[in-house]
């Protein structure tokens, strides 16, 4: 049985995602890893650090059990954590958990956000929405000087 370490922020994007990685025919153990969106300085300001942990792992347990009622009916097992700390830690902590178990990011990108590395030495991608709209804003700038 092939294992995989999927990383989740958005429970539609991420069944696309493993629509096209999975085997219909293979039975698949997936470790669904649940990255919670961040809460803003002023939020995190009012809710307590149990408060905060709380939320997370409901979040993470809510768009895990979307995912595997998708893909549950074809044989495949999962397994949901949650995303605590650097997720270069969380990837070198479960792949000794999970021997051989292949890393896929099925994050949906954010715009004018680069995504965090998953592997030791992995680059973050540039953002390309984001320099594209840079780009237009100086060209519009330096038009509107011209005039």
């Amino acid at each position: 049985m092939e294992t995989l370490i999927v990383y989740i922020n958005d429970s539609e994007y991420a069944r696309n995602q493993l629509a096209t990685m999975i085997d219909v025919h293979q039975p698949t153990k997936c470790v669904l890893v649940g990255c919670p969106p961040k809460l803003n300085r002023h939020v995190s300001r009012w809710i307590s650090g149990a408060a905060r942990k709380k939320w997370q792992t409901h979040w993470s347990n809510n768009t895990c059990a979307e995912i595997a009622k998708a893909f549950t009916p074809e044989g495949h097992q999962f397994i949901h954590r949650v995303a605590v700390g650097p997720l270069i830690n969380v990837t070198k902590q479960l792949q000794g958990e999970f021997l051989g178990a292949r890393v896929l990011d099925a994050r949906r990108p954010r715009l004018a956000e680069s995504p965090e590395p998953l592997m030791p030495g992995q680059q973050a991608q540039p953002d390309l929405a984001s320099r594209a709209m840079g780009a237009a804003a100086t060209t519009a700038i330096l038009v509107l000087a011209a005039d």
